[in-house]
């Protein structure tokens, strides 16, 4: 077993479920759910007839880098959507079923576990898997905040220390 298991913090939404236990929402007042984020709206129907339509091709896996189309789909949409310069599909886009799988994946790709030092600099807030992913592969989170006095984006240049002492391996 891994014994780095021990650093990961519960997850946040079983934390907050655990705290709502008993609570009854005040009558009259909107509930506003703090919890996963799931869907809250209906499918789409051309979404829905287009899996319908393509429920043969279920029993196959798709290729593990993804279909040409969607990832020149996904290339152009990151041009348009970010100003960006051309985007190579064939080596910088890869579909995954989720941003905490491709996270992880990451993080234990790129950080060396013989590094006693590595540091991961992740955003504060922050989506929990980058601090799982780091911590299991024996590197140490340090966090930069995302404040309103910079419209809630992270100063990474706070942690610009990090790269003169040579501690920087991964910018989250």
């Amino acid at each position: 077993m891994n014994p780095r298991l021990q650093s990961l913090q519960p997850y946040p939404f079983e934390k907050l479920r655990s705290l709502f236990e008993g609570v009854t929402p005040i009558p009259g007042l909107a509930h506003i759910s703090l919890g996963i984020g799931e869907p809250r709206h209906p499918t789409p129907e051309l979404i829905k007839r287009a899996l319908s339509e393509n429920l043969a091709k279920l029993a196959a896996y798709p290729p593990t880098v993804g279909g040409d189309a969607l990832r020149r789909a996904i290339a152009e949409w990151l041009v348009r959507r970010y100003a960006l310069r051309a985007i190579d599909w064939k080596t910088e886009v890869l579909p995954v079923n989720g941003s905490r799988e491709a996270l992880f994946a990451f993080a234990q790709a790129v950080l060396d576990p013989s590094r006693s030092d590595a540091i991961v600099v992740c955003p504060n807030p922050f989506y929990q898997i980058y601090e799982g992913a780091a911590l299991l592969a024996g590197a140490r989170p340090h966090y930069v905040n995302a404040t309103p006095e910079r419209g809630f984006a992270a100063d990474y240049g706070s942690a610009a220390w990090l790269v003169s002492a040579r501690q920087f391996q991964v910018c989250a």
